[in-house]
């Protein structure tokens, strides 16, 4: 299991704030405040809020109407693939079952093929938001229900996330968790598992 931001993809965020800032005409410091650091995008990840009310409070937050397309272009364009960790999620996907955990909202659930196409190619219905589980990380609820979500025991799942307090949330939870520090780590924790990557 992969997590997303800065595992899968570095997430931009000056690159949103700036698109957000531009359209708004509030600074970027100001956008950052009233969404991220409110307590409204912790709020939206635990699943408080469907993807139409999520999108109206967040241009609201902002003072500007933004439209689904212009938060998905923001997003989009704050999401920078890195095409090395898509290649083992795909080889290690080819020979057996990969999924993504991500503390991310509703809205970015239903538009993850336009934010990211290799997300729903590469891990289809295992692609888990927390906002649909109803807890987010590092809650050790937010593994036990991921873990029960895929059907599988806790410590048959394999962890690999950038954020030390989410591993150790897993690590809590009974998965086998791993602080993400590069491609190179990746592949040599997976091989310590005979998992080719």
């Amino acid at each position: 299991m992969f997590d997303m931001d800065d595992v899968l993809c570095r997430y931009r965020i000056e690159r949103r704030l700036g698109l957000l800032a531009a359209w708004s005409g509030r600074s970027p410091d100001a956008i950052h405040a009233a969404i991220w650091r409110s307590g409204f995008e912790d709020e939206a990840e635990r699943g408080a809020f469907t993807a139409e009310t999520y999108l109206r409070e967040f241009g609201a937050r902002m003072g500007y109407a933004l439209s689904a397309a212009e938060w998905i272009h923001a997003r989009r364009a704050a999401t920078e693939p890195d095409e090395a960790m898509l290649a083992i999620a795909r080889r290690v996907g080819a020979e057996r079952p990969v999924a993504l955990f991500t503390n991310n909202p509703f809205l970015l659930k239903r538009h993850i093929g336009e934010v990211f196409p290799a997300v729903p190619e590469i891990f289809g219905q295992r692609a888990l938001f927390s906002a649909e589980l109803g807890c987010r990380k590092p809650d050790p609820e937010a593994f036990r229900r991921l873990a029960a979500r895929l059907g599988v025991p806790p410590a048959r799942v394999l962890l690999f996330d950038d954020n030390a307090d989410y591993v150790a949330g897993a690590r809590v939870a009974g998965i086998e968790a791993h602080r993400f520090d590069g491609v190179a780590g990746v592949r040599d924790r997976l091989a310590a598992h005979a998992i080719r990557a």
